[in-house]
């Protein structure tokens, strides 16, 4: 992947800003992430920080909230923390699903830890409850089109339920089959992971409000 010198901004305040984050590049403690490419696109020449709000996995795209000032940060991530603040998710997984309009559930436990594709739920004395709601928007042969909505926060939750339900995320390299992503990389010409964060709900200035970004070109030519 090439690097990225500047990245979308969705809205900005004083305090805060939205991104469009692309896939493929970490939001921290990585050459040319999220944070030192929003450092020099917005204060040039200075030593004015960013502050990334909440987490986003490098392989995923999306919304992402990053604040300029610490107490922001601090207080925009416990709206994340207590749920008062929600990210809904489109993904695009391996084979065939019922579609339908009503929400369904998976709740395999899992570990709270980067685990791998041999054992996605990780140890059995890791594993807690972990919660994703989802509905099935579309499916042809091969793929189907989710949106979800996460009721816990464990690391990589939707990769792995995915995964443990075998309809794993097409791109995941981690939990999903080697052999399979690098066939569909060559037919879709695109290695990237198909799981894009396209709304965000949270309050902000004493109301809650909602950003929303498209599916995403990449997700489209699938179907």
């Amino acid at each position: 992947m090439k690097p990225v010198n500047k990245l979308p901004v969705i809205e900005k305040s004083k305090h805060w800003l939205i991104i469009n984050k692309p896939t493929g590049i970490s939001v921290h403690n990585e050459a040319g992430d999220v944070r030192s490419v929003l450092k020099k696109q917005l204060h040039p020449g200075t030593f004015h920080d960013i502050y990334p709000v909440h987490r986003l996995d490098k392989e995923t795209s999306g919304l992402l909230v990053v604040a300029t000032e610490q107490e922001t940060a601090a207080a925009l991530s416990e709206q994340f923390q207590t749920h008062k603040a929600e990210k809904m998710y489109y993904a695009v997984l391996r084979g065939s699903m019922d579609v339908s309009d009503e929400w369904q559930e998976w709740s395999f436990p899992i570990s709270d830890k980067a685990e791998g594709r041999k054992n996605p739920q990780g140890l059995l004395k890791d594993r807690v409850e972990a919660k994703t709601l989802f509905k099935v928007l579309k499916s042809n042969k091969y793929f189907s089109l989710v949106e979800l909505r996460l009721l816990t926060g464990r690391q990589h939750q939707i990769r792995k339920h995915a995964a443990l339900a075998k309809h794993a995320i097409v791109g995941d390299t981690r939990y999903g089959d080697d052999a399979y992503n690098k066939k569909m990389a060559g037919i879709y010409k695109t290695d990237r992971m198909f799981l894009h964060a396209f709304r965000l709900s949270l309050p902000i200035g004493g109301r809650i409000q909602t950003f929303e970004t498209p599916l995403p070109p990449d997700f489209q030519k699938m179907f």
